[in-house]
């Protein structure tokens, strides 16, 4: 049942397994990307290459690996929380995207950026990594759960296990800025000015978290590749495409934002023919953690469970 325009009801027997899950979550985890915690790993794609931190426990209890893609431009820090559930008993590989000041991609003017290259930049790290000869889980948030999608429309791969969080498949923010605006400033005067902009952006937000986050977004930001990757996707949109994608796809959606409202990815699972859609529901604060936790009870089971039983009660029955 649809409530509040974009949220979905909960009973509370499944808040009670939310808060039940997080509270089970270990606390005392240092940050993956802290030195010694992950082997960080730079892959060949086409034009340069991209880093991807990856954990391997000497006691690992997870029946198999977690391939995790964080949405678009953000930094370590702002998904931080996600890897604390799995840090210490599953294999992990958290992808950064080309997009991201880490990557190591030549600058010219056939630089490409676009969703589609990203998408090949998965599989290529998937192949690289010898993901595509095992059982594994592939975890896409945000703008890189669209990547995700992008992929398995085209068949760039073919993984076990297919999570999205929130996944955008439309390019629908500052869209006349990046039309009439960034066409015409070099990115040195981006980078010169985007901390004015985010100030006067955020100037009314008064949820602090959501303000960290966004400011972190801001601080990782880089100038060239944030403006290319900008330019070249304005036009993205797969909405009419889900329908051809044959694998399934949980798409999980929590902790309604201004850029993330309910009902779209509810339609999103809806368009998928295997789409299965993953409702929850806790504070801001949590909402990567609580990924972190999806991530782990995925990783807990093979490819043949289907759904991990923890999750069964959150499930939203489609309406197709």
């Amino acid at each position: 049942m649809v409530i509040d325009e974009n949220e979905f009801e909960l009973t509370q027997q499944q808040l009670d397994i939310i808060i039940d899950l997080l509270e089970k979550t270990p606390k005392d985890v240092p940050d993956f990307y802290n030195d010694g915690e992950c082997e960080q790993i730079y892959i060949p794609v086409e034009g340069g290459e991209i880093r991807v931190f990856h954990r391997k426990p000497k006691n690992i209890t997870a029946k198999r690996p977690i391939l995790f893609v964080p949405g678009y431009s953000t930094t370590p820090w702002s998904w931080r929380a996600f890897p604390k559930p799995i840090h210490n008993n599953t294999e992990y590989y958290f992808l950064e995207t080309r997009e991201k000041t880490s990557s190591k991609i030549k600058r010219n003017r056939k630089a490409n950026f676009t969703v589609d290259q990203k998408a090949k930049d998965i599989r290529d790290a998937i192949q690289f990594l010898g993901l595509d000869k095992i059982d594994y889980v592939l975890y896409g948030t945000s703008y890189c759960g669209g990547i995700v999608l992008q992929g398995l429309i085209h068949n760039y791969f073919n993984p076990p296990t297919v999570v999205v969080f929130d996944p955008l498949c439309k390019w629908s923010s500052f869209k006349k800025a990046i039309k009439w605006l960034l066409p015409i400033m070099p990115p040195f005067v981006l980078g010169m000015m985007r901390f004015l902009l985010a100030k006067i952006f955020l100037s009314g937000m008064k949820n602090q978290y959501q303000k960290q986050r966004n400011l972190d977004f801001i601080r990782g930001a880089h100038p060239y590749k944030w403006r290319k990757a900008c330019l070249q996707n304005q036009h993205f949109n797969i909405i009419d495409e889900l329908g051809k994608i044959k694998n399934e796809v949980f798409v999980l959606h929590g902790t309604k934002d201004k850029f993330h409202p309910g009902e779209t990815f509810y339609d999103y699972a809806k368009r998928i023919p295997r789409g299965r859609f993953i409702y929850f529901n806790c504070d801001q604060e949590k909402r990567e953690l609580f990924n972190g936790v999806v991530g782990s009870l995925f990783a807990n089971v093979t490819k043949d469970k289907d759904m991990p039983s923890q999750l069964l009660s959150l499930e939203i029955v489609l309406e197709r």
